[in-house]
């Protein structure tokens, strides 16, 4: 690419958005705005399915507004929460390079704004641009890492050693390490009570190693933090794990 985006003139909003991931952080601007322009705008209300898990997967999803839930359903109404998206996330990469099906469900948490990327317009950009599936190449290394290092905290440590991971792995990349997200959701994503989260969350808080605001946690003390998650030296710089 012979300039960056920062170099250029003034984004629309869906542009913007596409700019800031990983994916399409570094095309031109005029490549932005066309690959916006082509994306559809789509409403969504508060307990809307945007996708199940089986569904065909041809396009991938960023929040212009409202959050978003990633939920692996489980058997007995058990579901197992993933992430909780929010305004500017963008999700369901994965089926937007290989047309799979889903791999989780997306359901909306509040009311909000869709921004669709249908997988014909990346492979069209991708024949223009060879360069860009060398990013996304390393884009989906990174999140398998961060895979790896997460399904190690779950399968081989305790509860806090889950949280202290969870914690670091959403906040990272993230502005001033703050991560807006409810202690019940916390807890569900990694199989605690939260009252448990609760009561960790609030040592570490004394500790000095992150603040706690209501609906917010903002990490303070980052290497800190990693010394109670195993495995954290093998932490990608990138958003956590969410493709699917």
């Amino acid at each position: 690419m012979s300039s960056a985006l920062t170099s250029r003139g003034p984004l629309s909003e869906k542009a913007r958005l596409l700019a800031k991931t990983p994916l399409f952080r570094t095309l031109q601007s005029g490549e932005i705005e066309t690959l916006a322009a082509r994306s559809q705008e789509r409403p969504m209300r508060a307990g809307d399915v945007i996708c199940r898990r089986g569904d065909p997967g041809a396009s991938m999803f960023a929040l212009l507004a409202g959050e978003v839930r990633i939920v692996l359903p489980g058997t007995d109404d058990r579901d197992q929460v993933l992430r909780v998206m929010h305004t500017g996330d963008v999700f369901g990469e994965i089926a937007l390079l290989d047309g799979g099906l889903r791999t989780a469900d997306a359901i909306a948490e509040t009311n909000g704004r869709l921004l669709v990327v249908e997988r014909r317009d990346l492979l069209q950009m991708l024949q223009d641009d060879p360069a860009l599936g060398l990013r996304i190449i390393t884009l989906l290394c990174e999140r398998l890492r961060n895979t790896n290092w997460l399904l190690e905290a779950m399968l081989f440590h305790d509860a806090a050693a889950r949280l202290a991971s969870t914690v670091l792995m959403l906040a990272t990349g993230r502005p001033g390490m703050r991560l807006d997200i409810t202690q019940r959701v916390l807890g569900e994503m990694v199989g605690a009570a939260r009252e448990t989260v609760n009561k960790k969350l609030r040592e570490w808080q004394s500790a000095g190693l992150l603040a706690l605001e209501p609906g917010r946690i903002t990490v303070l003390d980052p290497a800190g933090l990693k010394r109670l998650a195993p495995g954290a030296e093998t932490l990608a710089e990138v958003a956590p794990p969410a493709a699917w």
